[in-house]
């Protein structure tokens, strides 16, 4: 049922399907796991991507650990905020992060 309603949704919007790149979190319950990010830092990781820093930076004050969460990932975030193309975004990931690509057997 819900699959049934996101994809009415992505049909009579147009919207394209979107991933967030590989990021730490630095949420106390998931310290340090790439990509199991909080809503919070879910939310702030967009609005730096799209450019909207100060933004990110207001939410993650709300938090203990969200500066650290922009410590943790200075780097993939300006990059990736400057990623010309998705494909430039997704070997990016793999620069920052030792990442195993799963095979279909």
């Amino acid at each position: 049922l819900i699959e049934e309603s996101v994809e009415h949704v992505m049909r009579r919007t147009r919207l394209q399907p979107r991933m967030l790149p590989l990021l730490l979190a630095a949420n106390p319950v998931n310290w340090g796991k790439p990509g199991k990010l909080s809503t919070v830092e879910a939310l702030a990781a967009s609005l730096y991507l799209l450019g909207r820093v100060d933004q990110c930076k207001e939410l993650l004050s709300k938090f203990r650990w969200g500066e650290r969460f922009l410590e943790l990932n200075k780097e993939p975030l300006e990059a990736y905020a400057e990623a010309k193309s998705s494909a430039e975004l997704v070997s990016l990931q793999f620069e920052f992060f030792d990442i195993e690509v799963e095979q279909d057997e």
